[in-house]
């Protein structure tokens, strides 16, 4: 009878110990599976946020303008900008308005449209018909005619639309008028060199915003 109970209590131990290692072995498997599942969870985060990184970037190369702004502003010029800003954004850029500029014409919440010209008045100046025809232009001309929409036309502009151009003042608007009716109408842009007081800094920088 002694026997038999040290079998029994040795069996008993012996099976305790088989379902211990069982059971650890049950645990280090599904911990196993947890870390794996996790593991995957975080690599599609992963590559998700990239790929959402990615298409933001490319969004806002997208989205990249440029406008010129002329007239009452302290630093006129050319200026990079996006989709999404406002002519208040732009006047901003370019130093803020001068004392004397008139800001009961200015649209500040207009947005932005590539190749756009925005023109600051002065206090009882108007803003030039062909600067606020500018976008009707564009809209409604194909082909050639879109790229020229906005342009000054050296052969058909008067002295304040020619003024309207980055460093055009009275004096050189007088002298491309003056030139066009001694010489007759300009034949390339490149003429516009010829005219007294143009050289080739302003002329560069002019080039992109005239047309014939």
């Amino acid at each position: 009878m002694a026997y038999l109970k040290k079998y029994l209590k040795k069996e008993t131990v012996l099976f305790l110990g088989v379902s211990l290692i069982i059971l650890i072995g049950v645990k280090c498997l599904i911990f196993n599976q947890e870390t794996k599942a996790t593991t995957f969870v975080e690599d599609d985060v992963t590559v998700s946020s990239q790929s959402d990184l990615k298409e933001a970037g490319e969004e806002k190369i997208d989205g990249k303008m440029y406008v010129d702004i002329k007239g009452a502003v302290r630093m006129p010029g050319m200026y990079e900008v996006t989709s999404d800003m406002r002519v208040l954004n732009v006047i901003d850029m370019a130093g803020g308005l001068k004392e004397k500029a008139d800001d009961k014409q200015i649209n500040f919440s207009q947005k932005l449209e590539d190749q756009m010209i925005i023109y600051i008045p002065l206090e009882g100046e108007e803003i030039p018909e062909a600067i606020n025809n500018q976008n009707t232009s564009k809209e409604n001309s194909g082909g050639k005619g879109s790229e020229e929409a906005g342009k000054v036309n050296l052969n058909q502009a008067e002295k304040d639309e020619l003024m309207t151009l980055n460093g055009v003042g009275e004096k050189k608007a007088e002298k491309i008028i003056e030139y066009r009716e001694e010489n007759g109408s300009f034949k390339s842009i490149d003429d516009l060199k010829n005219v007294n007081g143009i050289g080739e800094k302003t002329f560069e920088s002019l080039k992109e915003w005239i047309t014939i």
